[in-house]
């Protein structure tokens, strides 16, 4: 055991290295570790979690109106294919496209083929069981209609009738008219003996529209008559109050009357002439 002057040596000895700690050795309190006592808590970092994406995993959907595209040539020229984004699948409207031609073309015409125009006025028998067939073709025409309508009209009669509507469109046309049919369907409003106009024009306008060049304009260039029969006569007892073979008819009377006068006149007028030219010689 160390006595009380050994120890008393030792601390002497100690004190200048005590004095220099600070300047050549690190904090003493990075070396020695004070103890926790328990009162205080000590604050630990939270893990903040990571804000959830508001968008599914599922792919966006393309919303919004769809864009028209035109496909096709001649055939679909007048019409607008609509892409769905949605789904992919591509539809057709109805809706036509009113594609503008060069202003100095001009408008679609309609060319009778049978009958032709330099066949003359041509007549059908209204109560005849024999259809009536027209056929025809277009002329400069660019804008295809997608159907046409055919009527026929009668300026006597003031009347129209139509014998169809949206006639599927094609280069050439044959139409078949059934007019013993047609008349009998005609209740209080039938077609009368005389000369009609046929009438044929786009679906979608009307018969007294402005042409478009390149468009269809409204026809309105053959004519033709209907007739219906007169019933059977005995020639033997028909009687032609104006024919001169009607022996003791009115006009045998009259005109033997004019045949008179007027011999007489001309026996006058040459006497007179003759009297007339004798006195002055």
């Amino acid at each position: 055991m160390r006595s009380p002057q050994q120890v008393l040596t030792i601390a002497l000895a100690l004190t200048p290295m005590a004095a220099a700690w600070s300047q050549w050795l690190p904090n003493i309190d990075s070396l020695v570790v004070r103890q926790d006592d328990g009162t205080k808590t000590q604050d630990q970092p939270t893990k903040t979690p990571s804000p959830k994406s508001s968008l599914s995993d599922d792919s966006p959907e393309e919303t919004g109106t769809a864009k028209p595209t035109q496909t096709g040539k001649d055939d679909d020229e007048n019409k607008v294919t609509v892409t769905n984004t949605k789904d992919g699948k591509t539809t057709k409207t109805s809706e036509p496209k009113h594609k503008t031609f060069n202003p100095l073309d001009p408008a679609g015409g309609v060319n009778m083929i049978d009958p032709p125009t330099t066949a003359g006025l041509t007549l059908y028998r209204i109560d005849n069981t024999d259809p009536i067939t027209w056929k025809w073709n277009y002329t400069s025409l660019q804008g295809k209609p997608s159907a046409v309508d055919v009527l026929i009209s009668c300026s006597k009669a003031t009347a129209t009738w139509t014998l169809t509507q949206n006639m599927t469109f094609a280069p050439t046309a044959t139409f078949t008219w059934d007019s013993n049919k047609f008349q009998n369907e005609q209740i209080g409003n039938q077609l009368p003996v005389e000369k009609y106009t046929l009438l044929i024009h786009d679906s979608e306008g009307g018969i007294t529209d402005t042409p478009d060049p390149g468009y269809l304009a409204p026809f309105a260039g053959f004519q033709f008559g209907l007739y219906t029969a007169k019933p059977y006569e005995n020639l033997n007892k028909w009687n032609c109050i104006t024919c001169s073979g009607a022996a003791g008819g009115p006009l045998d009377g009259q005109v033997l009357a004019f045949a008179f006068s007027m011999t007489l006149v001309t026996m006058f007028s040459f006497t007179w002439y003759v009297t007339g030219i004798a006195g002055l010689v």
